[in-house]
């Protein structure tokens, strides 16, 4: 949690400074001067620079508006890719988050048994025959709770964070296509 956390905070931090250097823009390829690799945003439109650079053999933009599908392409799959980058690793959320409650049952399962167990072994209802196996299965299950809840709200909340970075990067590439495809007007 603290691990992805850091991670989604820091990319958070750069799609932010590279939003605002997208916003003030002279040119096409202005708020590319500085790499910010970091970025997801920056990466997706980076890659469509690239992609529009590439399909004008030169340093020059210029490409005619049919190689736009081309340009979206390589942004959506550059979007793809960062999505995925991001999301690595919360599957194992999710897997705890959904099993920890499923071992704290059957540790609660357990103690109950073993509490039975002992009410054979002694001949006794007493509390001090069935306390342990009783004090046994509430620790389990507690245990199972305080790893499961924590696991599930990081979860929940990072899967809302990259869907929203994910919102950021199409509609980042929808304005930068919207750009490209002006100036192959304007060529």
């Amino acid at each position: 949690i603290i691990h992805k956390s850091g991670m989604l905070k820091a990319a958070t931090a750069a799609n932010r400074k590279f939003l605002e250097r997208f916003k003030r823009r002279q040119g096409l390829d202005d708020p590319f001067s500085e790499p910010l690799t970091e970025s997801p945003g920056f990466c997706v439109l980076a890659e469509g620079l690239a992609e529009a650079q590439r399909l004008s053999g030169g340093e020059r933009i210029r490409f005619a508006p049919e190689t736009l599908p081309n340009i979206q392409a390589a942004m959506e799959r550059e979007t793809s890719d960062q999505v995925e980058r991001l999301s690595t690793r919360l599957i194992s959320l999710a897997t705890i988050s959904n099993i920890s409650p499923l071992l704290g049952l059957l540790g609660t399962v357990w103690g109950i048994m073993l509490a039975f167990l002992d009410i054979k072994r002694f001949g006794s209802t007493s509390i001090q025959v069935v306390a342990p196996g009783i004090a046994e299965a509430l620790v389990t299950t507690i245990a199972g709770l305080v790893v499961a809840i924590p696991a599930a709200m990081a979860y929940n909340a990072f899967t809302s964070r990259i869907r929203s970075m994910a919102l950021q990067m199409d509609n980042l590439a929808s304005e930068f296509l919207g750009e490209l495809r002006i100036h192959s007007i304007k060529r």
